[in-house]
């Protein structure tokens, strides 16, 4: 503990193992250095340009980062290597990143466990050190930082601490003396800027670096992850399913997307980072408004757009503050095993969510979820309108996300000012560094210039309709206007004729009418047909019994719901019967010889036709098994009718479907049921007194229409008797009538129609196969074409790295050729002179036998003294050879 006390009030300590505590924040290497990016970035430093490199040192793998902002005094740095101490506010409208204080200690610590900082601007040069090395082997208890301050002529400031903290530095850094310290100071350009080593690099069990440095000399990357003896690429936690996007695993990549709008160049070990404007580097470009409810009456603006790019990098770019914290997230039909929302990308800032203190996540609140949810309904939106244009577009076979697109608009960040400029749509390729005065727009050349608006700053609502939505509404109003007969109200006539029934009904009768119930009859002929063919009916004139059936019978309804839910229906045949009495109130010309053979149907939607039901006899003669049955009709299905019940018999073929013997079979059972539990009550009457009455129990699921004979209350004894044994003859009948229906069930016609059923079924099951194997081959076709995409897209790139390493060694052979061919004209030059020089002793040894007084000693042969001297022998030689002539 402390020792320190303030008051009497003992002060919090800091151990030094909260160091890496502190560190595990960052679970991905990249989110630590994006903290010291931002630490640039915010506007109390305001860098125009940070220097990322991986240097060695000793024979140490050291991270570098250096800006040329404003750099720091001495109180601000001795901050900055303590905790919580945070004081940066916005500046002519750039809203700092930093939150919490605590971003260098968290990043720092995440990447080594040891780190120093250069910093200098008018205040002096200051240097600190933040390392756990250091306090480890000090055994501290505290967190300690030493600093020390040289002045502007580079003279170590002298102070009471100054001598112990610049020894613990040259002690326990790489920095062994007071010129190194000054001379990575002077690696900061300009008169103000910051410069970070970072050096014992976390490592893995193989001791290997977690960044990879040799694959590709200009970018730092997260290595393969290895899994056995097979290598997968690295992924994210929370993108395990997804196909991982470059910004996963490269930091140039990543820093390409860092910040909405960049305003400062980002140099990756030599080469700058071609940062993106996100929002702009989209095709098909659409906007929309979300409008939370705890923001009103403020909006929120969402960029929709394809990724042009890569298709398989796809989702929501959520960003807070310019920084980006979230990236390709799925939502709404993205979050789905097929291709909907596949290539799509969505842009929003939400300032208004709160970051986690490593900004890589938003807090799980309830805003945030909503926000998640706003955003997969929008971005459904989108889709679906994107893909209706498709449709309407001529000549285009693909989907959208698979025809090839290129940005909606071209923006470009100038060298010098750092303003975005707009390019025309047909520019070509840009030279790597590009200034203002290269603007094809004159408006626009000149670094002074503001920067151009961008389209839609401020929007209040959607930029596309909906058409899809408004096309669903009219569709659910079309379906919602629909008339639907759940069922239909029975007419005056139908509810007196039950009326009447009801009120003559008496227990010791049986009902005399055969009903047929259906439940969604289907509303189109071809259905009807389909019903019909499962049982049909041949019209057979038979005597009449004195015992009535009542006969329900529910048909199987194929259809689907929606059929069903559109068509209730409930008809009712009736069986053949004998000529009722003369109806007064119903007119002759209702009684005709064309109605003798038909069928009569009942319904309670009169608008439909009747359904007619042919006959086939069977070949073993079973349609004729129950041929002097007699069945009588009741005389209330005149009232449903309109006409007189005519004779009619009910002929089953064998030919027909299989199912239609079943339910018949089923009929016949219930039937016997029904009218075992009648002859029960029968025999309850006869023990009883007369004209008790016995409740009827019936089924829920049907409507019969029970009709009685009025029987008297004052019945004898012997009528009850004739009708218990009639009874007893009916059961016996229908137990005959299911033993036969299971006969022909067994029959070869079943056992074929079974077999025709069982090879369709086969052969649809092998055409299932083979579907689902053309499926497989079409999903593995599909994967192996963006294997193809992906190693294209890598081969143009090694391209590309390949003819700029051939330019620079082209580079390289002309300057050499200059440099040999100057060595060889220097080389030439200098022969020369030596020559000459050889030449001039030369000659003044033989001038010194025509001039004995000529001192050779003192005679400078670099010089045409010599040569003079010879000139003026020779003409003195010239002019004695004339005087002589």
């Amino acid at each position: 503990m402390a020792s320190a006390a303030t008051d009497g009030i003992r002060q919090s300590s800091l151990c030094p193992k909260f160091l890496h505590t502190n560190s595990t924040s960052h679970t991905w290497p990249f989110s630590a250095v994006a903290e010291l990016i931002d630490n640039a970035y915010d506007p109390d430093v305001n860098a125009k340009q940070i220097w990322i490199d991986k240097t060695v040192f000793k024979q140490e793998i050291c991270l570098t980062f250096t800006d040329n902002g404003n750099g720091m005094t001495l109180d601000k740095l001795h901050k900055m290597l303590s905790f919580g101490f945070s004081d940066k506010v916005a500046v002519h409208g750039h809203v700092p990143v930093g939150l919490y204080g605590n971003g260098f200690k968290s990043g720092s610590m995440r990447l080594g466990r040891d780190a120093i900082v250069f910093t200098k601007n008018d205040s002096g040069m200051h240097i600190g050190m933040l390392s756990q090395t250091f306090l480890e082997k000090i055994n501290a208890e505290h967190v300690i930082v030493p600093i020390i301050s040289f002045d502007k002529q580079k003279q170590l400031v002298r102070t009471s601490d100054c001598d112990a903290n610049l020894r613990a530095i040259l002690t326990y850094s790489l920095l062994q003396t007071q010129s190194e310290l000054l001379a990575e100071l002077d690696a900061i350009k300009g008169k103000k800027g910051t410069r970070i080593i970072i050096w014992n690099l976390r490592r893995d069990k193989r001791g290997c670096t977690e960044f990879d440095f040799v694959v590709d000399k200009y970018d730092i990357r997260i290595p393969e992850e290895i899994d056995g003896s097979s290598k997968k690429g690295y992924k994210k936690q929370d993108r395990i399913d997804q196909v991982a996007p470059d910004s996963d695993y490269s930091l140039r990549a990543y820093c390409s997307i860092l910040y909405l709008k960049p305003r400062m160049q980002i140099v990756i070990r030599g080469e700058k980072v071609q940062t993106q404007l996100v929002s702009k580097s989209l095709a098909l470009i659409e906007k929309d408004v979300y409008r939370p409810k705890f923001l009103a009456p403020k909006t929120v603006k969402i960029t929709f757009g394809y990724n042009c790019r890569n298709k398989e990098h796809y989702g929501i770019m959520m960003y807070h503050k310019n920084r980006l914290i979230k990236a390709y997230v799925r939502v709404g039909c993205q979050l789905k095993a097929n291709n909907m929302g596949v290539g799509v990308v969505g842009i929003i800032e939400c300032n208004f969510l709160k970051p986690t203190h490593n900004k890589q996540d938003f807090d799980y609140t309830n805003d945030y979820r909503l926000t998640l949810t706003a955003l997969g309904d929008k971005l459904n939106d989108y889709w679906h309108e994107m893909k209706l244009k498709k449709h309407t577009l001529a000549g285009v076979d693909l989907p959208v996300e698979d025809v090839e697109k290129k940005p909606d608009q071209n923006w470009v960040q100038c060298d010098n000012c750092l303003k975005w400029r707009k390019l025309p749509d047909a520019v070509g390729k840009l030279p790597s560094k590009w200034y203002c005065h290269m603007n094809a727009d004159p408006q626009f050349r000149d670094c002074s210039v503001p920067e151009e608006p961008e389209d839609d700053d401020e929007i209040t609502h959607s930029t596309y309709e909906k058409t899809h939505k408004r096309r669903k509404s009219e569709l659910l109003q079309q379906v919602s206007n629909k008339p639907t007969i759940l069922s239909t109200p029975l007419g005056k006539e139908m509810q007196a004729a039950l009326s009447h029934v009801q009120a003559n009904y008496r227990p010791g009768s049986l009902p005399h009418a055969a009903t047929l119930e259906t439940v969604g009859q289907p509303g189109s002929q071809a259905d009807r047909r389909k019903r019909s063919g499962a049982l049909e009916l041949s019209i057979t004139p038979v005597k009449k019994p004195h015992v009535t059936i009542s006969e329900t019978i529910e048909l199987p309804d194929g259809d689907d719901d929606e059929d069903a839910a559109a068509d209730f229906d409930v008809i009712i045949i009736e069986e053949d019967s004998t000529p009722k009495p003369n109806d007064n109130s119903l007119p002759p010309s209702s009684t005709g010889p064309g109605l003798k053979t038909g069928v009569v149907v009942a319904s309670t939607q009169t608008e439909r036709g009747v359904m007619n039901i042919k006959t086939e006899a069977d070949s073993n003669g079973y349609a004729n098994f129950h041929d002097s049955q007699k069945v009588p009709n009741n005389n209330d299905y005149s009232y449903c009718n309109g006409t007189p019940a005519q004779n009619e018999h009910i002929h089953v073929n064998n030919q027909s479907s299989v199912p239609a013997v079943d339910y018949e079979k089923d009929f016949y059972r219930r039937h016997c049921e029904v009218l075992s539990v009648k002859v029960k009550h029968l025999e309850d009457q006869l023990a009883v007194a007369l004209g008790q009455q016995v409740k009827k129990e019936t089924s829920q699921a049907c409507i019969q229409t029970d009709t009685v004979s009025a029987p008297t209350q004052d019945k004898s004894s012997k009528l009850l008797l004739s009708q218990y044994e009639q009874a007893l003859k009916e059961v016996h009948r229908l137990k005959v009538l299911c033993k036969t229906l299971q006969t022909i069930k067994t029959e070869p016609g079943a056992s074929q129609v079974n077999e025709a059923e069982v090879n369709s079924s086969s052969e649809v099951d092998e055409m299932a196969i083979q579907l689902d194997g053309v499926f497989r081959q079409l999903d593995a076709c599909c994967g192996e074409r963006d294997q193809y995409k992906s190693e294209v897209e890598k081969l143009k790139q090694q391209k590309l790295q390949t003819d700029s390493e051939n330019d620079r060694l082209k580079t390289e052979v002309e300057q050499l050729r200059t440099e040999t061919q100057n060595v060889a004209s220097t080389s030439t030059s200098r022969d020369e002179s030596t020559k000459l020089r050889t030449l001039r002793i030369n000659v003044a040894q033989l001038l010194t036998m025509l001039m004995p007084d000529l001192n050779l000693e003192q005679m400078d042969y670099e010089v045409d003294v010599i040569d003079d001297i010879l000139q003026q022998v020779l003409e003195q030689a010239e002019k004695q050879v004339n005087g002589n002539e």
